[in-house]
């Protein structure tokens, strides 16, 4: 006997898949569109003694910062307008918070381990660092700034002089990583296997996966460059149509598809 499904129920079920499918597409907007990304633990960067500044040009600048009982280094930075600045983090010590006012930067300052989150200033003003996981007798007085400035104004460091290219590890970061965070593939995608919008990076490459229609494809160079220059053409099974196409040159899709090979 066929069951039928309460006119009430069908409109509950509507309301929910349609608000999931809303609040999908916020998501991805917010990491295209407004270039908000996911805080990150990278592990291909070994924890640093020292800060540093690094200026990498065009308006991007790299931020090497040192938690310690009970201050930041460098304890204030000062950037021109319209500047993309990289956040790594590390503690000294013990935990240690650091969250940017007015931006979507917000880490844990973890001993022996590196987070990272990225900014876009694009109004000039200050931007008050503070440290909100509680780290002992002097955490009310930890701080740090953040100084836009306008264009035509030098970069600089508290007491670190800026360098011109790396000169740690960091540098050793895969272009494809630093390309999937700049896009902000890692709002939905995550590298660990923990769930998200999207499926995870984890042990992708060559993994066998269904799509929403039934059929099974292997992640290979031709599905990854379709995936994201088509990304509605086949969607894994699991997973909604929220995708946008990101555009990207041959390069990119290039060194995505060398770091998406070594996700382990």
């Amino acid at each position: 006997m066929e069951t039928k499904i309460p006119k009430l129920e069908k409109k509950v079920i509507t309301v929910a898949f349609v608000t999931s499918a809303v609040h999908l597409g916020l998501i991805a907007y917010a990491a295209v569109k407004l270039g908000i990304t996911v805080p990150t633990c990278v592990t291909n960067v070994k924890p640093f003694t020292t800060g540093a500044f690094i200026d990498h040009g065009q308006k991007r600048y790299e931020v090497h910062v040192l938690a310690k009982m009970w201050g930041f280094e460098p304890s204030r930075i000062r950037v021109p307008r319209g500047s993309i600045v990289d956040f790594y983090l590390t503690s000294k010590d013990v935990n240690h918070g650091f969250n940017i006012d007015r931006t979507n930067v917000n880490l844990m300052a973890v001993p022996y381990v590196v987070n990272y989150a990225q900014a876009r200033f694009e109004t000039p003003g200050k931007y008050p660092v503070i440290c909100h996981e509680y780290c002992g007798a002097g955490h009310q007085a930890m701080n740090a700034m953040v100084e836009v400035a306008e264009a035509d104004q030098p970069a600089e460091a508290e007491g670190i002089e800026a360098a011109p290219s790396p000169s740690i590890e960091a540098a050793a970061q895969p272009p494809g990583q630093k390309i999937m965070q700049t896009k902000g593939c890692f709002a939905c995608h995550s590298v660990n296997g923990s769930p998200g919008v999207g499926p995870t990076f984890k042990g992708v490459w060559g993994r066998k996966e269904t799509l929403s229609d039934g059929t099974a494809i292997t992640v290979d160079e031709p599905y990854v460059i379709e995936s994201i220059r088509k990304p509605q053409a086949k969607v894994v099974k699991g997973f909604g149509p929220v995708m946008p196409t990101i555009p990207m040159t041959d390069q990119e899709l290039k060194d995505i598809i060398e770091y998406m090979k070594t996700i382990k």
